[in-house]
């Protein structure tokens, strides 16, 4: 081998190693939140390494306590159980590709009534530039197309999808604002809820909407975030 087939060979290599090191020394702080709600969530491990596992909280009426990790190319949630051989075995339950954000809310969306059912994961920005006080976050956790009117602003979800809004006041009052928000049936936008709601400098809302699997009904969920 040459030597400038050599050292281009071995400046390839460090770059990699470089690039290595750099991915693994990044951090990231995570809160977590399930839904729909159960009596008492239990909590889950998260892969937050090669064989590593660590056991987060993950409550259903309000974000969990944050928790900082180092930085993974995918979120990966399940539990350890024994296997026939006796050597243990991670179950996986859920996973999602990771943010590059700094600071990530994780979703657990329960796919049946228990965890065991399985979860769909999906990381929220939740950086102050992106899910800040004074913001919503919807998510469409139904079978059925959801659209609203927030203030001014309009959405439209897809089942499993989600959007953040950030609303302008009433005219006549900044400190409130108008919702709406309708389903599709048979083709057409039906009304499903209207309310005013409060806006706040210092709170965040996060609202689910979803079938009631009692009843089967739509139903609407909202949990209100004061973040640091």
């Amino acid at each position: 081998m040459n030597l400038s087939l050599r050292l281009v060979l071995t400046a390839a290599c460090f770059i990699s190693l470089s690039a290595a090191n750099a991915q693994e020394g990044k951090f990231t702080t995570l809160k977590f939140l399930s839904f729909p709600a159960i009596d008492t969530p239990t909590p889950i491990e998260l892969l937050v390494g090669e064989g590593k596992t660590l056991k987060v909280e993950i409550p259903t009426n309000e974000l969990s306590a944050a928790r900082k990790v180092a930085l993974q190319a995918n979120w990966v949630f399940g539990e350890t159980v024994i296997g026939k051989d006796n050597k243990p075995t991670f179950n996986v339950l859920g996973q999602a590709p990771a943010l590059a954000s700094e600071d990530q809310l994780i979703l657990l969306i329960r796919k049946g009534k228990s965890d065991a059912d399985g979860f769909s994961v999906i990381p929220i920005n939740s950086v102050k530039t992106e899910f800040a006080a004074g913001k919503f976050l919807f998510v469409n956790s139904s079978t059925v197309d959801i659209a609203g009117i927030l203030g001014t602003e309009k959405f439209l979800l897809k089942p499993g999808m989600h959007t953040v809004i950030q609303p302008k006041g009433d005219p006549a009052d900044k400190t409130l604002c108008q919702i709406q928000i309708f389903f599709r049936k048979d083709d057409q936008p039906t009304p499903f809820f209207s309310s005013t709601w409060p806006l706040s400098d210092d709170a965040r809302g996060l609202i689910f909407i979803y079938h009631d699997s009692a009843t089967n009904h739509l139903r609407l969920h909202s949990i209100r975030d004061f973040p640091q």
